[in-house]
């Protein structure tokens, strides 16, 4: 097996960097790459499950719930291709297999038992939730290596996440005030 590969959950992920003219030193870029990556693979997570409580949601208020997952899914895929693309701007790989993602996220499992619009709200909330918690840790690490660019072009990705995030929420909230 060639150096660069790791095997984890059955899932191959390469390590190559390539050179490239990034004026950032080759261990940043890795680092940076390592952090990103992480984002690559649970935007896929996230995406899956919004899909998945749009196709299966039951019940009161079924079609408002069905367009609000749809909506989460597709800003959360609009984020994929981005991240993807600055991995490799930066020399990596962009590992981004449904099975690589399923085998490097650190999204919670969906809850696949949720059948009607709370149930489904609670898990996807949870899961956006911690979606956006991670892009910011991504984002403070980056921007702790040095990566100014990279660290700004997530915190945009994090404004449009916690939007999303804020509608779900919303749905939730049905008149209680904290």
């Amino acid at each position: 097996m060639a150096k660069d590969i790791q095997v984890k959950d059955g899932a191959k992920l390469s390590k190559r960097m390539y050179k490239n003219r990034v004026a950032l030193s080759d261990d940043v870029k890795k680092q940076v790459v390592d952090e990103m990556s992480k984002t690559l693979a649970a935007s896929f997570d996230v995406y899956s499950q919004a899909k998945f409580a749009h196709w299966n949601v039951k019940g009161l208020n079924f079609y408002q719930l069905h367009l609000v997952f749809d909506t989460v899914a597709k800003t959360v895929f609009k984020q994929v291709d981005p991240i993807a693309e600055r991995i490799t701007q930066l020399g990596g790989v962009a590992n981004g297999t449904v099975r690589q993602a399923a085998a490097t996220s650190e999204i919670p499992a969906y809850n696949v038992e949720a059948l009607n619009g709370p149930e489904h709200l609670t898990a996807l909330a949870d899961s956006l939730g911690k979606y956006c918690g991670l892009m910011r840790e991504v984002s403070e690490k980056i921007d702790d290596l040095g990566d100014k660019p990279s660290a700004d072009f997530f915190n945009q990705l994090i404004v449009d996440a916690e939007e999303e995030l804020y509608f779900l929420e919303s749905h939730m909230e049905a008149g209680n005030v904290q």
